[in-house]
């Protein structure tokens, strides 16, 4: 009988210890869009009894001490969303999370060079609609690039002195979409009455990178006062020998252009 009941307290705790190793699921953001004007928020989707969902504002990742889930949440401005569920015997889910991104400088227009013909039937503000900011390529939202140079125009409601200029990428690798080569800025000076260079990233590509949308700032090296600007994107003209695709053209998606 001792033997019996040892046994019975060995699977107990087998059972126990198995149950804890059990990964809950990640929670699903719900958003209209990444950008906004005014105000927006999101919602949290998880379907678990006992499960809590904890939440930052700040770009942290959430502990079981920090915001409790239990109703949409109002965002007004600039955050960085991070959601983790946990639970009691599980191991707490992967995080989640998503940047929200208010408007900046008025914009009143946007022209950009033709994308590749699949989404060549993008709406001409497709750049500064507050529209975007999800992974799904394919969703619409995104202006779709195989071409070895891409030309960006945004032209402001007035002059303006520029701190940032924000671009949205879209970086899938596992779709050959990577992030571009180099992007370089520059502003109309009317003095010269010419565009002159407000500043330039470069991108290293030596190893893989996450599926993200990859929001870029790009601070101009001096001070500037414009109402014009113009981007020039270098796509990646030759994918990495790392990649199943190693020789051959990526493909560059841009989302949405926002100045500061």
């Amino acid at each position: 009988m001792r033997k019996l009941f040892s046994l019975l307290l060995f699977f107990l705790a087998q059972y126990s210890f198995s149950q804890s190793s059990f990964q809950l699921a990640p929670s699903m953001l719900k958003y209209k869009s990444a950008f906004f004007s005014g105000a927006t928020s999101f919602e949290v989707i998880f379907n678990q009894p006992g499960a809590e969902i904890r939440y930052t504002l700040n770009g942290n990742e959430p502990t079981e001490d920090d915001l409790l889930y239990s109703a949409p949440v109002p965002i007004t401005k600039r955050t960085e969303v991070k959601v983790k569920v946990f639970g009691q015997n599980f191991l707490a889910s992967e995080t989640v999370s998503a940047t929200f991104v208010k408007d900046g400088k008025a914009i009143r227009e946007v022209q950009f060079s033709k994308p590749n013909e699949y989404y060549a039937k993008s709406k001409p503000d497709i750049l500064n609609d507050n529209t975007g900011g999800i992974l799904n390529y394919r969703g619409g939202g995104w202006l779709g690039y195989d071409s070895d140079t891409v030309n960006i125009d945004v032209n402001l409601k007035k002059k303006e002195t520029i701190n940032t200029i924000l671009i949205n990428l879209l970086q899938d690798e596992n779709a050959w979409i990577f992030l571009p080569e180099q992007i370089l800025v520059y502003y109309y000076n009317d003095k010269q009455k010419a565009f002159v260079p407000a500043g330039k990233e470069t991108f290293v590509h030596e190893t893989p990178g996450p599926k993200e949308c990859n929001l870029r700032e790009i601070i101009p090296t001096k001070k500037i006062k414009t109402d014009k600007l113009k981007l020039v994107l270098l796509p990646l003209k030759k994918i990495p020998d790392w990649h199943q695709g190693k020789g051959n053209h990526g493909w560059l998606f841009i989302d949405e252009i926002k100045v500061y």
